[in-house]
Formats: structure tokens, sequence, C-alpha cells
């Protein structure tokens, strides 16, 4: 078994190039996670909690061969995952799957386009909001070929879309990939890939896509659940919010009734004195009538 643990905080920016590409970066973020790792030889799992925030960003493009590409990213970014990924593998044969739940806010965008005589792939994102989610993948790999198969849920006060596709030929394999996302307050997201290595026999592809199916329905079922428990911190949310609300309301009424009690006190203690200013004033006036120095008494 191993276990790790680690904080980074990053803050750099760079350029580079050389004869055929060029690009630049910059990375201003914080970093902390800790997992558990365990298996053989046979089979694998491992769990991995990590939280990020920060902002980045990078642009690189040229040529590859004969072949041209552009990439760029950017995210502004506060974001807490666990991450649970298992590997088996098998003679000739091999499954791999990873669960991801997560958290986050902020906004990320990203572009590629590759073009050339390996083929085409052209990929993007742009999202926004905050979303709490699961995204599940499975990848089935043999003699052959591979096929990888994912598919996520998120709720939250978020806006996004994505997509793309790539259908390359390289070394004799051929890959073909569709990928989208769309996300306004519940957001679904769908992957799927195959690569064939035309220099096998494609014997083993029913398998294959058998355990991909098995993934995904697994990745589904994680998703409802977290559906079904995002609706009830909702629900949890709005009760703790009208209590809130109730218990403000009843202070602000004692407060009222404290202000009314506390005016017509003074009101009584105002009518009380202007009273008793009066009567001062009366029984001084008497005493002048009675006085020596009234000239109506001195006859």
């Amino acid at each position: 078994m191993k276990k790790h643990a680690r904080i980074k905080q990053n803050q750099t920016a760079e350029t580079h190039s050389d004869e055929t590409s060029g690009g630049a970066s910059f990375d201003n973020t914080t970093t902390a996670s800790a997992g558990v790792e365990t298996g053989d030889e046979n089979a694998s799992i491992g769990i991995e909690v990590s939280a990020k925030t920060g902002t980045e960003a990078s642009v690189d493009g040229g040529l590859d061969g004969n072949n041209v590409y552009v990439e760029a990213n950017y995210s502004d970014t506060t974001e807490v995952h666990v991450t649970v990924e298992g590997q088996a593998n098998a003679e000739g044969f091999g499954v791999g799957g990873s669960v991801d739940a997560y958290a986050k806010t902020g906004n990320e965008a990203s572009l590629e386009v590759r073009a050339g005589d390996e083929g085409v792939v052209a990929n993007g994102n742009l999202s926004a909001g905050t979303s709490v989610g699961v995204d599940g993948e499975g990848t089935a790999d043999f003699r052959e070929g591979s096929v990888t198969a994912g598919a996520g849920v998120s709720v939250g006060e978020q806006v996004g879309i994505g997509g793309g596709g790539e259908a390359t030929f390289v070394d004799g394999v051929a890959t073909v990939g569709v990928s989208g996302e769309v996300a306004v307050l519940l957001g679904v997201d769908v992957d799927l890939s195959v690569s064939i290595d035309t220099n096998q026999i494609a014997e083993d592809a029913r398998v294959a896509a058998e355990e991909a199916e098995k993934a995904a329905n697994e990745a589904k079922e994680l998703a409802e659940a977290t559906q079904r428990e995002a609706d009830r911190l909702a629900a949890e949310s709005r009760r703790i919010a009208e209590e809130q609300a109730a218990a403000a309301q009843r202070e602000a009424e004692r407060v009222a009734r404290e202000t009314q009690a506390a005016a017509e006190a003074a009101q009584r203690e105002t009518e009380r004195i202007a009273r008793e200013t009066q009567d001062a004033l009366n029984r001084a006036a008497e005493d002048a009538k009675k006085s020596k120095w009234n000239p109506k008494n001195w006859f």
C-alpha cells in the first residue's frame, strides 16, 4: 500500500519556441492532494482527494511533422475532486475504470485543432458557473485495439457547451472518437473513442464493448445517486433558509415591540413632566397674586 500527500503553490509565466512551434503559459494556482494506492500485478485500485484554486492559461501551436496544430486553454476555478481508479489485467486483455466526484466553481475554456496526414482532431469546451457532479469512464484494452466510453452528470448554476471529434490513422492504428457536453443547470457529458490496430485480429471487440457498456452503466448509477444527494442537499438548504428567515422575522417583531414600548414610555414621561411644569406655573401664579409685592395688595 502506498500513501502520499502534498501541497504545491504555483506562480510561473513562460514562453517557448523552436523552429516549428511556439507557445506561452501562465500558472497562478495552489494545489493540495492526498491519496492511497494498493494492488498487485493483476489488479490495482487508487483513491485520491485533491483541491485546486487559481488561474491558468496556455497557448501552443506549430507543426508536428506533416501536421499543424493549435491548442489553447484557460481556467479560473476552485475545485475539489474525489477520484477512484481501478485496473485489472489478464492474458491479452485488460479493463480499467475511473470515477470522479467533484464540486467546481469558476470559468473554463479550451480549444484543440490538429490536421494533417495523420487525420483531423477538433475539440472545444466552454463552461461557467458552479456545479457538483460525477464523471465515469471505462476502458477495455485488447491485443488489437481499445474501446473507451464515458458518461457524466452535473447539477448547479452552470452554463457550458463543448464537443469534438477525431478521425486519425497512425502506425496502423485507426481511431474514431466523438465527445459532447451540454450544461444548463443539469449537465450531461458523453464520450466515446474507439481505436483499432489493423495489424491485429478484432475478434475480442465484442467482449470489450460489453465491458465498456458495464462501465457506462456504473457511471450512470453513480450519477443518479449524485442527483438524489444534490436534491436532498437542496431541500435541506431551503429548510434551513426558511428557519433562519422565520427567526429573523421573530427578532424583528421583538425589536419593534420593545421600540414601541420605549416610545410609549417616553411619551408618558413627557406628559408627566409637562403636567408638573404646568402645576408649578399655576402655583407660582397663585403665589404672585398673594405676594406683598403685588400692587393690588398695597391698600
